[in-house]
């Protein structure tokens, strides 16, 4: 029996050093420079202090960043980083061991997480998309020292009774608020500098929360993981030291810390905004020459629909996408409008990146996620624990390097952790790899549908009716049945002008699938609701149908 077991190993390591050096990331430089990244090394550990640093020192003069406020330089950057921790060294009344973060996409996040690690504190990333009652649940968990926010949550965080150091990010006018400290004023302020850190600060993550409070994922990244990470995104993305990347993805979540972080390790330019803006997007790609574009499959619909005729994209080389899955039909589409430049990558809070599928795996099999990462491994469990067979569909458990010990305590609710076998974890889909140790998803474990005692996972249900013409974007939930136990409700967006019948659907969907797996009623939305993410908010469907 071939069981279903892979992992990216030594072989993939070989062919990782042609692009690396390719990349741009090994290029020499003079002995000042070198003294330099030596003393920022010993000063700040394997942090994103020292990405951002090393970057800096390499590229003084080079654009860092551009925003809504315009550009930045990688020395800018540093200076401004540097200044800010020695401002907060000094307001604090101790030495911070957390810094909050809950900022929009902008230079403000890039600076509040430089500072926080050049402090040596934890950094915790706070989703901005939080409802207040659960953004107060999150700040009492996880109790930051300092919180760096934007002004549009001053007063969210003023009612959550937040006692630690606030500092204003992004701000337009201060009213009610001109008693705070922004980051702007103490970039500008000097203070001796912070003790040296000399360790990897510790990362907090949270979850999607699409069920309930977001949970907290930390983890001290260390530089094998970085390593690994690095040369993934070297070999698999070509990323190189003159890309100009615009990362759509918000910053706090996983997928879109990583779209930050490999563009500024590199030397590259970021091209980023606060809300994101499909026609802007294809502005943004002309004006700014723009090689690399980051965005989950939900912007990319956006961008679809807002049409790309007469849009110059010449000097876009690549698209990734992640974070949440991508039909084979928006795969299709978006190849045809930009051509064969998509890489989908997939990964979790937990789990960290575990495959990447190339521009190769989707044109060969565009439902797949493709090949584990440099340092992943990847098994297909069954219920007893057994590796499965090549093929066959099981639990997904991966182990890589970025390691997970279990969620932040809760003192309210204690979360459930992860299950664990033999070091690897859980990621909660079910799926399976083929002979070529490509990786395929099912669905979510909890998304099953038992109808009539079979079996369904509405991800395939759901590709099928987006691949009908009329159909945009669908949802399919299970709703219970005296009958059947539970059957399939599908909820779905139509195309401008479109009208089909359900009669028409089912047709469509019976002409693809097993019977068992048409649903049986359909509803039509405007819009699918979906987190920051694109991960679809099933709970709120599940509100509409027993409305």
């Amino acid at each position: 029996m071939v069981c279903a077991e892979f992992a990216g190993q030594a072989p993939r390591w070989a062919r990782a050093v042609p692009p690396i050096l390719a990349s741009g990331a090994l290029r020499p430089v003079g002995p000042r420079a070198v003294a330099d990244l030596a003393r920022s090394l010993w000063l700040l550990g394997p942090t994103p202090a020292m990405l951002l640093t090393a970057s800096a020192i390499r590229y003084p003069d080079r654009v860092a960043i551009v925003d809504d406020d315009g550009a930045l330089t990688y020395g800018r950057l540093r200076e401004q980083f540097e200044a800010v921790a020695a401002a907060i060294a000094a307001l604090a009344p101790r030495r911070p061991a957390s810094v909050g973060i809950l900022c929009r996409n902008h230079r403000g996040f890039v600076v509040a997480m430089g500072a926080g690690a050049r402090l040596g504190a934890e950094l915790i990333f706070v989703n901005t998309e939080l409802p207040q009652q659960q953004l107060q649940a999150i700040l009492e968990r996880h109790d930051p020292d300092v919180l760096i926010y934007d002004e549009e949550y001053a007063a969210a965080v003023a009612d959550s009774q937040f006692r630690g150091l606030r500092v204003l990010a992004w701000h337009e006018q201060l009213t009610g608020t001109d008693d705070l400290p922004t980051l702007d004023v103490l970039a500008q302020q000097r203070h001796p500098a912070p003790p040296p850190v000399r360790k990897a600060v510790k990362v907090t993550l949270l979850t999607s929360g699409t069920t309930g409070v977001a949970k907290g994922v930390p983890r001290a990244v260390p530089m094998k993981a970085i390593a690994e990470l690095s040369a993934t995104a070297m070999t698999t993305l070509r990323l190189r030291s003159r890309d100009t990347a615009l990362v759509a993805p918000p910053f706090f979540h996983a997928y879109g810390l990583a779209a930050l972080l490999g563009p500024l390790v590199l030397g590259g330019t970021l091209i980023c905004h606060r809300r994101y803006d499909a026609a802007q997007v294809l502005d943004d790609i002309a004006r700014h020459r723009v090689t690399v574009l980051m965005a989950v499959p939900v912007m990319l619909q956006r961008l679809l629909e807002v049409g790309t005729a007469g849009a110059d994209l010449t000097s876009l080389r690549l698209v990734v996408t992640g974070a949440a899955p991508i039909s084979p039909t928006t795969i299709t589409a978006v190849i045809d409008t930009f051509g064969p430049i998509l890489v989908n990558g997939y990964g979790s809070t937990e789990a960290g990146l575990v495959a990447i599928a190339t521009q190769r795996d989707l044109a060969e099999a565009p439902s797949t996620l493709g090949r584990p990462a440099l340092g992943v491994s990847i098994r297909i469990l069954r219920p007893d624990w057994s590796l499965a067979r090549v093929g066959e569909t099981g639990r997904i458990f991966v182990r890589g390097g970025l390691g997970y010990d279990g969620y932040t305590p809760d003192r309210v609710a204690r979360p459930r952790a992860k299950e664990i076998v033999d070091g690897y974890v859980d990621t909660g889909d079910m799926g399976f790899l083929d002979a070529q140790g490509r990786l395929y998803i099912d669905g979510r474990s909890d998304d099953m549908i038992v109808s009539g005692g079979e079996n369904v996972f509405p991800g395939e249900v759901e590709d099928r009716l987006v691949a009908h013409p009329d159909v945009t974007d669908a949802v399919v939930i299970g709703v219970a049945d005296t009958e059947f136990g539970q059957v399939l409700h599908a909820f779905v967006v139509l195309a401008p002008g479109a009208d089909p019948t359900d009669d028409e659907l089912k047709r469509h969907v019976k002409a693809g699938l097993e019977r068992y797996k048409v649903p049986k009623r359909f509803t039509r939305i405007d819009r699918i609701p979906r987190n920051p993410s694109g991960k679809v908010v099933r709970s709120k469907l599940q509100a509409h149908n027993e409305s």
